[in-house]
């Protein structure tokens, strides 16, 4: 007996009907593409941070992630509409980790743009290998090693924050004019202490000063003790151009040694930073130190940042906090002007560029080498209320990394370095 097979019935779509098909994908088509397109204008503002959050600079680095955290606030969260999405990475001081980071952030996450990093051999790392990293714009925030911004410049590296010699061009002319016809200098040995030295030898030197001996300490060093029994007995004052917890194991050691007073001591820029004086400002009341910040400036930006610090850690803020601040802050700036698209890299470059604002410290702006041009202040640690704060002696306006310079004569000599630069 043959089984029955019910016919099959084939879904047949009339004109109309195909008609009414094609205009309803074509609707739906064109709602995507408008989500899409909606989607993309809100997508988040992928941004990285190096900060070193372990080592002798992890209380500059967690000071470095607090001023983000304050430029993200300024800007509730957005810019041109899109959220900002901030990836952090500890890169402790380390060139290669440095490397290592940066990658992560770009080939990981997707950043296109990166502050940071802040120690001087982490940015000249970051940016011998910036073209590896093409798509993303590097903004240096804190590393103060020269030859980030001069010596062959990167088209997708710019710096907010400083030179290592910039403050300490003033501070070399000063020291002289005050009497400090010799000096000895202590300092860390990598790039940003060769720099901060470098300028200040620069214009001591050339005044006329002498340098009679230099101490060249690994970065982590906590025992100083084979130095002070080195010390020339015949120096008007040792300059000092350590950070962190270096700097500060040094001046207790000095008060235990009994030279502290004895001695007088000139400051480099992350010396006598409030990092430091928070916990040992006693021990540097007094010393006169180079710096692209300050502890009592008067503008409305720095009274609105300090209470901003303030209220968020509960002590005066430090150079790196307003560093990476600035940075931020910049950056944000520029990517209005392009309505947040980061992702035409050159319009955002070319908008930074051309960017200048009143930061907290200073009125700032880049010279054509992609570093910042900015007031430097001559600073007295001084006890201000129940604070010690670098207090204002002498200001410098508009110093650029090439001092009184041509950047071409200036760049024809070689990187400030152990040997270089010295006293005739």
């Amino acid at each position: 007996m043959k089984t029955m097979r019910t016919p099959r019935t084939r879904n047949v779509v009339t004109p109309k009907q195909t008609g009414l098909f094609v205009v309803g994908t074509l609707t739906l088509t064109c709602l995507l593409l408008s989500v899409l397109s909606l989607r993309a204008d809100e997508a988040p503002l992928k941004i990285g941070v190096l900060v070193t959050l372990t080592g002798p600079f992890a209380q500059l680095g967690a000071d470095g992630a607090d001023g983000i955290k304050i430029a993200v606030d300024e800007f509730g969260g957005k810019v041109a509409g899109r959220p900002i999405q901030i990836f952090t990475e500890d890169s402790a001081a380390d060139p290669d980790k440095a490397i290592e980071k940066t990658r992560a952030l770009v080939k990981r996450d997707g950043v296109q743009l990166i502050l940071g990093p802040l120690s001087g051999a982490e940015g000249e790392a970051v940016k011998k290998n910036a073209d590896e990293w093409s798509n993303t714009t590097i903004v240096v925030a804190g590393a103060a090693a020269e030859d980030i911004t001069m010596r062959g410049v990167k088209p997708n590296v710019w710096r907010t924050s400083y030179t290592g010699a910039q403050p300490m061009f003033p501070l070399g002319e000063w020291a002289f004019k005050n009497g400090y016809k010799r000096v000895a200098i202590v300092a860390e040995d990598y790039a940003f202490p060769y720099a901060q030295v470098g300028g200040f030898m620069l214009t001591y030197c050339h005044a006329g000063g002498k340098v009679a001996k230099k101490f060249w300490i690994p970065l982590g060093t906590s025992d100083y003790s084979a130095i002070f029994p080195q010390l020339p007995p015949d120096i008007d004052a040792l300059y000092v151009a350590l950070g962190g917890t270096d700097a500060v194991n040094f001046v207790k050691q000095m008060q235990e040694f009994g030279l502290l007073g004895k001695v007088k001591l000139l400051g480099g820029t992350v010396t006598v930073d409030a990092s430091q004086l928070a916990s040992v400002g006693e021990l540097m009341d007094g010393i006169v130190s180079g710096s692209i910040f300050s502890g009592d400036l008067t503008t409305p930006e720095f009274k609105a940042f300090d209470q901003a610090f303030e209220k968020l850690r509960q002590r005066p803020p430090s150079l790196f906090a307003e560093n990476y601040y600035r940075a931020a802050k910049w950056a944000f700036l520029a990517l209005q002007k392009v309505g947040g698209k980061i992702e035409d890299q050159q319009a955002f470059r070319d908008a930074l560029q051309g960017t200048s604002f009143n930061a907290p410290a200073s009125p700032v702006s880049f010279d054509q080498y992609h570093n910042v041009v900015t007031d430097v202040y001559l600073n007295q640690v001084k006890k201000i209320g129940n604070e010690y704060r670098n207090s204002v002696i002498q200001v410098y306006p508009k110093v650029s990394q090439f001092w009184n310079i041509s950047p071409e004569e200036y760049q024809k000599q070689p990187s400030y370095g152990r040997t270089f630069p010295d006293c005739p």
